[in-house]
């Protein structure tokens, strides 16, 4: 199945990326009540987004989004948990574990619903566009016409002169 070109290719998985970083970090924050440092979500966010471009040449199917988005909401926790050690009191895991589920669930179900639309779109507009022109590969040689007596010196008749340098110079 060919895909849409390469800028938005990676325009999806960017998508991707900064869809689930940012789901990762509220389901993160609904469940500990804690705004992690906006530096550090920024800087997670864009790791996550170059790490989902590993996938720009594949369909991102629903299977395929389960690993990608499951994934990036478990290193997004572990990476603000890690982070948030100046908490004073631990989250309640069961509520943290049912908050990054859901967010997945929703994050995974919507942009399944969105790569189907986008390639659809893509290859509707792609198949009203004109294409280029390819060659049509050689079935035979080439076969070039040659004349059967070819010259085998050279005469220049057009030489008036047979003048060199001047006398002194020698």
């Amino acid at each position: 199945m060919t895909l849409p070109t390469a800028p938005l290719r990676r325009a999806r998985c960017a998508a991707v990326g900064v869809v689930t970083g940012a789901l990762a970090v509220l389901a993160h924050t609904d469940a500990d009540g804690h705004l992690p440092d906006a530096g550090l979500v920024v800087s997670l966010v864009a790791l996550l987004t170059w790490a989902t471009t590993g996938f720009a040449r594949h369909e991102l199917t629903p299977s395929r989004l389960l690993v990608v988005v499951g994934g990036g909401q478990l290193a997004m926790h572990l990476m603000l948990s890690l982070a948030a050690s100046r908490h004073v009191h631990e989250p309640d895991p069961s509520r943290m574990v049912a908050s990054h589920v859901v967010a997945t669930a929703l994050t995974v179900a919507v942009l399944a619903v969105a790569e189907r639309t986008v390639l659809a779109l893509a290859r509707a507009v792609a198949s009203v566009l004109p294409r280029r022109h390819v060659p049509l590969p050689a079935s035979a040689p080439l076969v070039v016409a040659t004349p059967a007596r070819v010259p085998t010196a050279i005469v220049f008749l057009d030489v008036l002169s047979w003048r060199g340098p001047p006398a002194e110079q020698v």
